[in-house]
């Protein structure tokens, strides 16, 4: 394996995991309350968190309550590989949507000579000889450059950043 795909593939997986936490505490917290304690198994956690937020109301600020939200969508791009909606969800939280300048070039049916040519182009970043994955909609062919993407910019350690946020969250209601 490339050892740079190795690094972004560990910043996922550490971000999923933090989501993984932040849904595990969700459900640990709705299984402690005896008003919500039949919610802990539900299938969509949109329904947990709900009956969570509703339930410690008066313990959540606003913010609080939106950051829950935001994770819960957030923690669903991730695991669901969309990158694209994962860097817009950041940003509605406030985090800088910039991207990690990961360049994508067509070199179908191009010659050696072609291909060479176009990387030199590439690398000068002469206009028109690349896209920006960060720039694209997400698409067949591009999961590899958002993967990327999304690691080299610092996404997925916003996303795992964000989860612990919402994570210590729920603790704190665990408490009460």
């Amino acid at each position: 394996m490339n050892p740079l795909r190795g690094i972004v593939e560990q910043q996922f997986k550490a971000a999923a995991a933090e989501g993984a936490l932040y849904e595990l505490r969700m459900r640990l917290l709705a299984d402690k309350a005896p008003a919500i304690q039949k919610a802990a198994y539900k299938a969509d956690l949109r329904d947990v968190e709900h009956l969570i937020v509703t339930a410690f109301s008066d313990a959540l600020c606003d913010d609080e309550k939106r950051l829950l939200e935001q994770c819960r969508q957030l923690r669903n791009k991730l695991l669901h590989c969309d990158f694209n909606a994962l860097r817009k969800k950041l940003a509605e939280q406030g985090v800088d949507p910039r991207h990690g300048e990961v360049k994508r070039i067509d070199i179908a049916r191009l010659s050696g000579a072609e291909m060479a040519g176009k990387i030199s182009d590439v690398a000068a970043n002469a206009p028109g000889s690349f896209e920006y994955v960060g720039d694209m909609p997400a698409k067949a062919g591009t999961v590899f450059g958002w993967l990327f993407d999304a690691g080299t910019s610092g996404n997925f350690k916003e996303a795992a950043s964000s989860f612990a946020r919402a994570a210590a969250i729920i603790e704190r209601l665990a408490m009460i």
